[in-house]
């Protein structure tokens, strides 16, 4: 019964959902044909569709939805920053002869399933997906005089000012760094433009893996918006690092669970079960399996599924339950894997710490039952 009552609120929440999105986009397909330009925050555009955040399922879906209705966004609501508004187009009608079917009500549930870890799609990474290279640049003119720079410094906490003419002129910087460089030789400082340095610039478009490079040689760049040529942000050695760090925590939780997941079998299983996991329609690399690393995660979860396999761990936990628990972890490291900029929630990461903590009790309480045989 309880079963049930799951089932008919996840149908009814899907149904809303469905009626949300549909509705919103009709209103906006509506607009574009009028000859408007309907924006949207790409964060709003994921509420529609019940989502926080560009999961692989969820970005297909909203692809497909896009498509069924002929719009698409500019720029690309994939690549842009998630609280960045996207413009709303009519999508470009090909030629008949090369017109692709119509996406069906199957196609679309299709395409909100959650992709295999074999089969993760490219993700671009792109400078403007930073909550810093979006952010309000505060700058002075060349012709303020220095105490400004200085007083703006100490009251944003700020190591560095763009020094600008006007919201496209970038003629410059000026830093602690800057200042205290040219009084360490007597220079008398009386305008910004005495203690200015170069600007280094990239634009939000550029490649982020790319600019991290220069970013960190340069300790800070500012962006340049590819559309309209203005200053959106300034992106620090700082920034980068507190974005790597977010996104590189639940690859290591990840990476934890992995080798907790390949010790169990493999002090357990032997070559031919590893083997079993595989995939009948590649022979060549089922025959080449020979220890756990082989495998994939998938690998792994289709050994611990099996009943016979569960009973010679030997494990006082429910098997399907487990499973179950495995399965959430399997898709979370489907997600992880596109190495997208928004942000991880918290409960994602308690659910990958819970998971590990499991693992880690159910080994030690294993090992304990083997000693008590033992001695028995």
């Amino acid at each position: 019964m309880a079963d049930k009552e799951a089932v008919a609120k996840s149908v009814k929440a899907t149904d809303a959902e469905d009626s949300v999105h549909t509705k919103e986009l009709q209103i906006i397909r509506e607009e574009v044909d009028a000859g408007k330009e309907p924006t949207a925050s790409v964060r709003e555009l994921l509420r529609w569709f019940g989502a926080h955040r560009r999961r692989s399922g969820v970005v297909e879906r909203v692809e497909a939805e896009l498509e069924t209705t002929g719009l698409r966004t500019d720029p690309d609501f994939t690549t842009a920053w998630i609280d960045a508004p996207v413009t709303f187009r009519k999508l470009a009608s090909p030629e008949k002869s090369e017109m692709a079917p119509s996406k069906t009500p199957e196609d679309i549930e299709a395409a909100a399933e959650p992709v295999d870890d074999e089969e993760l799609p490219e993700v671009s990474y792109l400078v403007r997906m930073l909550d810093a290279a979006n952010r309000e640049v505060v700058s002075v003119n060349p012709e303020d005089v220095i105490a400004t720079a200085i007083t703006l410094m100490m009251a944003h906490d700020f190591s560095q000012l763009a020094v600008m003419t006007g919201p496209r002129d970038l003629k410059g910087t000026i830093s602690w760094k800057s200042i205290g460089s040219r009084l360490s030789q007597r220079n008398d400082l009386k305008t910004v433009a005495d203690a200015m340095d170069k600007a280094s610039e990239v634009l939000d478009t550029d490649s982020l893996f790319e600019a991290t490079r220069a970013i960190i040689g340069r300790e800070y760049v500012f962006v340049r918006s590819s559309v309209d040529k203005k200053i959106t942000g300034i992106v620090t050695a700082t920034d980068v690092s507190e974005q790597f760090q977010l996104l590189s925590e639940p690859f290591l939780l990840l990476g934890r669970i992995e080798n907790q997941i390949r010790r169990i079998i493999q002090n357990t299983f032997d070559v031919e079960t590893l083997r079993a996991a595989c995939n009948d329609a590649d022979p060549d690399r089922k025959a080449a399996v020979s220890k756990v690393s082989d495998l994939t995660f998938g690998e792994y979860q289709r050994i611990l599924e099996n009943e016979d396999n569960w009973k010679k761990l030997n494990f006082v936990a429910c098997r399907k339950t487990f499973c179950n628990e495995l399965d959430k972890v399997r898709q979370l490291r489907n997600e992880i894997m596109h190495f997208h900029p928004d942000t991880v929630e918290e409960g994602d990461f308690e659910q990958l710490r819970r998971f590990s903590r499991l693992l880690s009790q159910l080994e030690r309480l294993s090992r304990q039952s083997e000693t008590k045989n033992i001695a028995s």
